[in-house]
């Protein structure tokens, strides 16, 4: 397997009339490492999902990997994220959005797991307040199970393609 930084090479100005190549200094492309840990999710999670080693993912998650599209896209869905978040730099407005999201999916397990009905009338409630806030997390899910509990749900498939 190769390096995720895939060496780029930049022409510099041409000198005694011929151009050279220098490499680019590899700069961060991707803040997936970040998104993967503030959603709650392990490598060894990851790994397992998609039938990979946490080496393989590991390489993924390096800031300066240049990812390919579909697997950006694969990110997404298995961190339930809007695409933009893996992306660098985060603006304020966005990090605002990624704490509400893992607010309301706090909120949305505690009403999941929650019997008593007092509880349940006050996280029903918290959960509306939040939805006022930004009405666009309405249908946010739960969080992830944890490691130890078996996870029932079909596994994601994804194969790094053959170039990588």
């Amino acid at each position: 397997r190769g390096c995720c930084w895939r060496g780029f090479l930049a022409p510099s100005p041409a000198v005694g009339g011929q151009e050279k190549n220098i490499p680019e200094i590899p700069k961060a492309l991707n803040c997936i490492s970040q998104v993967r840990q503030r959603q709650g999710m392990t490598l060894r999670t990851v790994a397992r999902r998609w039938d990979l080693e946490i080496s393989d993912i590991r390489q993924m998650e390096q800031p300066t990997a240049d990812l390919r599209i579909s697997e950006l896209h694969a990110w997404q869905r298995l961190l339930e994220v809007p695409l933009h978040e893996l992306e660098l730099p985060l603006s304020p407005h966005v990090l605002q959005r990624a704490q509400l999201i893992r607010l309301m999916k706090t909120i949305v397990t505690l009403r999941d797991k929650s019997t008593e009905p007092e509880a349940q009338h006050l996280i029903e409630r918290l959960l509306l307040q939040v939805v006022e806030i930004m009405p666009e997390l309405k249908n946010v899910g739960p969080w992830h199970e944890t490691e130890d509990r078996m996870d029932h749900r079909s596994p994601m498939v994804y194969q790094l393609p053959e170039s990588y």
